[in-house]
C-alpha cells in the first residue's frame, strides 16, 4: 500500500532513542540503560505514532457517546481502532509496567516519555503511571491485589487518570466540593464538578481528590482510587461532556459527576494533599519531559528541512544566521533536556519516600517545579520557531510542524501554571530549605569535572547565584519575584548539569556537546570560554541529526 507520509514529515524512519546523541550522552551521565523494548519505542514512535497522531488530532477526535442502542447510560468515549492500537502497543512496551511493577525504576517511564512526548497521547500513559503508582505505593493490600495488576500487565493493560481540578478552584484543592463519606459499605463520593477530568471515557480508573470533612483548606482532602464501573458493570461515575481543545486531541478531557460513586481511600485521609502532590509531580516531570521531546521533534524535522530547502542559492541552513539560530536553539534543547531528565533521576531515587519525606525528596520536588517552567518555555520558543524555518507552510495544518507547536504551550498549563510552579518551588525553599540542597548538589558536580577553567568559571556562577538568591529571598515581596528566582536556579543547574554531562572526570569529553554547554554559559552568564563567533559558526553540534535516520523516506 502506498504511504507518502515521509514526504510530509521528513523525520520518519528516525530512531528517536539510539538516533539521539544529546540524550544518548545524559542518558549515560546519569547510569541509565535502556533495553529493546526502548530501541524499539524509538522507531514505533517515528514509524506509526507521529502519523497516527495528527491524523486522530484532525480528522478522528475521541467522541462521547451518553446512551447505548438500547437506552441505557453508557457514557463511552470512542477512539479510532489505530488509536486505541497505539495506546496498548505503546503500554506494552512497558511505558509504565516496568516501572510500576518494579523491573525498572521510574526512570524507564520518564525516559520513555520523553521519546513519546505527543502532548495528547502521553498524557492519558502519565495518567495511568500515576494511577499504577498511587495504587501501588498507598493502596491497602487488598486494593492492590484487585486493582494494581491491571496497570501492570502486558496484556489489555488498564488505562488511569487523575480527577483533582474542579469549575471553582483549579489549582486551588482546598476548594474542592466533591465529598467523600464513609458508609458501612465503604467510601462514596458525590460532586458535579471535576472539570479538567482527561482520560474520562478511557480510564478503568482514577485517583481522585475529596473533602472527608468539611471546611475550606487542603488539610480536608483525602486521595482516592475510583473504578469507572461497579462489579455489575454499571458505570461508577458519569461523563457531562467532552472539551473542545487548542490541541492534545487525542487525550479526551471532559467534566466528571459523582453520584455515591465507590471509591477506596488511598493510604491516611489526613495525609491526603502529600500524596496527592506527590503523585502530581510525576506529571509535572513528565511535562518537562513531554516539552523536551516535543521540541526536539519539532527541531530535528526543520533541522531536516533546512537541509532540503534551497533559497538565493543555496540550502538555507547554509545560511550563515538560520545556522545560527539553530545552534541556540539547539543549546537551550540541551540544557533543558538535561535539567528535566536530571529532576527525573533524583524523583526516581527518592520516590520510596513516605510524609513528612527526606530532604531528599523535598530536593527532588524543587527541581521538578523548575525543570517544568524552563523546559516548557523552551519548547515554546522552539516549536515556534521551527514553524518560522518552513516559512508558510510551517503555518499549515496539513504539515506535523504546528500541531508540534500547539501541544507544547499546554505543557506550562498542566499541573499548575507557571506561577503555580514558581510559588510552590517558594514554599519548599522557605519551608524545607530545599535550594541548599541544590547548591551543594551543583558544588559536588562542579568538583567532579575535570577541565579546570571550567570549575573556576562554574564555582563563580554557582557563588553569584547563590548570593543573589539570598538577597532575593530576603524580600517582603518574595512572591512577586518567584519567577525570577525559579529562573534564576534553573539557568544556573542546566548550565552545571550540561558541563557535567559532557566533561566530568568519568566521562569522556565531546567537543560538540561542549560547545553547546559553552553557548549557553555565555547567552545566559555572559562568559566566554570560547570565542563566541566560533560557536556560533560551527555546526558539527548539529550534524548528528543528519545520521539519525533508520531508512531513507
Amino acid at each position: 500500500m502506498r504511504n507518502d507520509f515521509g514526504k510530509l514529515f521528513l523525520s520518519k524512519g528516525v530512531n528517536y532513542y539510539s538516533g539521539d546523541l544529546p540524550l544518548s550522552r545524559v542518558l549515560n551521565f546519569l547510569g541509565f540503560k535502556g533495553d529493546s523494548d526502548m530501541e524499539d519505542l524509538g522507531i514505533f514512535v517515528s514509524d506509526h505514532m507521529i502519523e497516527s497522531a495528527d491524523f486522530i488530532d484532525h480528522y478522528a477526535r475521541p467522541k462521547l457517546y451518553t446512551w447505548g442502542i438500547a437506552g441505557e447510560r453508557i457514557d463511552y468515549v470512542r477512539i479510532s481502532p489505530d488509536h486505541e492500537y497505539i495506546l496498548e502497543k505503546l503500554l506494552k512496551l512497558g511505558s509504565v509496567r516496568k516501572s510500576a511493577s518494579g523491573e525498572s525504576t521510574w526512570m524507564y517511564h520518564f525516559v520513555s516519555g520523553y521519546l513519546i512526548s505527543d502532548s495528547g497521547l502521553f498524557c492519558t500513559i502519565t495518567l495511568t503511571a500515576q494511577t499504577a503508582y498511587a495504587l501501588g505505593k498507598y493502596g491497602e493490600a487488598s486494593v492492590r491485589e484487585k486493582f494494581l495488576p491491571g496497570y501492570i500487565s502486558s496484556e489489555n493493560p488498564w488505562i488511569g487518570a487523575t480527577f483533582y481540578s474542579e469549575t471553582q478552584g483549579g489549582s486551588d484543592l482546598g476548594s474542592n466540593n466533591t465529598t467523600a463519606e464513609i458508609t458501612s459499605k465503604g467510601w462514596i463520593l458525590n460532586g458535579t464538578d471535576k472539570y479538567f477530568a482527561s482520560d474520562a471515557g478511557l480510564a478503568d480508573g482514577a485517583v481522585v481528590t475529596a473533602k472527608f470533612r468539611s471546611g475550606y483548606g487542603v488539610r480536608n482532602i483525602a486521595l482516592f482510587f475510583v473504578p469507572a464501573l461497579n462489579e455489575d458493570g454499571t458505570l461508577n461515575y458519569s461523563i457531562r461532556r467532552i472539551k473542545d481543545k487548542l490541541g492534545t486531541n487525542a487525550v479526551p478531557t471532559g467534566e466528571v459527576e459523582f453520584h455515591n460513586s465507590k471509591a477506596y481511600l488511598l493510604g491516611d485521609s489526613d495525609r491526603g494533599i502529600y500524596y496527592s502532590m506527590e503523585v502530581l509531580t510525576i506529571s509535572r516531570i513528565d511535562d518537562a519531559i513531554a516539552a523536551t521531546g516535543i521540541a526536539r521533534k519539532s527541531l530535528w524535522e526543520a533541522y531536516l528541512y533546512a537541509n532540503r530547502r534551497e533559497a538565493f542559492g543555496k540550502t538555507i541552513i547554509n545560511h550563515p544566521l538560520l545556522a545560527r539560530d539553530f545552534l541556540e536553539m539547539e543549546s537551550e534543547l540541551e540544557a533543558s533536556l538535561y535539567l528535566s531528565l536530571y529532576a527525573a533521576s533524583r524523583f526516581s531515587s527518592t520516590c520510596s519516600d513516605l510524609p513528612p519525606y527526606s530532604d531528599e525528596y523535598h530536593y527532588a520536588r524543587l527541581l521538578s517545579h523548575i525543570s517544568k517552567n524552563m523546559a516548557s518555555s523552551a519548547a515554546s520558543d522552539i516549536t515556534r520557531y521551527s514553524m518560522e524555518v518552513f516559512g508558510g507552510n510551517g503555518f499549515l495544518e496539513e504539515f506535523p510542524v504546528a500541531k508540534f507547536h500547539r501541544d507544547a504551550l499546554v505543557t506550562s498549563i498542566w499541573e499548575g501554571t507557571s506561577n503555580i510552579q514558581a510559588l510552590d518551588m517558594i514554599e519548599s525553599m522557605k519551608k524545607k530549605d530545599a535550594h541548599s540542597l541544590l547548591f551543594r548538589d551543583m558544588k559536588k558536580l562542579v568538583g567532579e569535572i575535570g577541565n579546570e577553567k571550567v570549575r573556576e568559571n562554574l564555582h563563580s556562577v554557582i557563588d553569584e547565584t547563590e548570593n543573589h538568591i539570598e538577597k532575593l529571598m530576603g524580600s517582603k515581596n518574595i512572591e512577586v519575584l518567584a519567577k525570577d528566582i525559579l529562573i534564576i536556579l534553573g539557568t544556573m543547574a542546566s548550565a552545571v548539569i550540561m558541563y557535567a554531562a559532557c566533561c566530568s572526570k568519568n566521562q569522556e569529553e565531546d567537543d560538540s556537546s561542549l560547545n553547546m554547554a559553552h553557548l549557553y554559559l555565555y547567552r545566559h552568564f555572559s562568559i566566554e570560554l570560547k570565542p563566541i563567533m566560533e560557536l556560533l559558526t560551527d555546526r558539527k553540534p548539529l550534524m548528528w541529526m543528519n545520521h539519525g535516520k533508520a531508512k531513507e523516506n
